[in-house]
């Protein structure tokens, strides 16, 4: 699989979809709003042979959280396509609360 073409197509799905994205080739925080409600942060390397996916984990009353253990790996086109299905649900149906 070609890593820059499958981060590329994420990217793309992500904007398309009103995601904000940090900086970065192949490890980069992809997001929609400032509380993390829908978030993952994106890690992809050649060496593991696979796209790593972490999903954003509220903390508890002490902590503002993090992300934790990856929850997916993309190892080929369809996976990536099953996960930009993932981020257009997900902005589809997301919580819109008001602050």
């Amino acid at each position: 699989m070609d890593f820059d073409f499958a981060v590329e197509q994420i990217k793309l799905v992500g904007q398309e979809q009103g995601y904000e994205m940090t900086e970065g080739s192949r490890t980069f925080e992809i997001f929609i709003d400032n509380h993390h409600a829908v978030a993952y942060k994106i890690i992809a390397s050649s060496s593991s042979g696979y796209i790593q996916v972490h999903q954003w984990e509220a903390g508890d009353a002490d902590s503002e959280g993090q992300y934790g253990r990856g929850v997916y790996s993309l190892r080929n086109y369809s996976d990536v396509a099953h996960f930009c299905n993932i981020l257009v649900a997900s902005a589809y149906i997301r919580a819109r609360r008001k602050d």
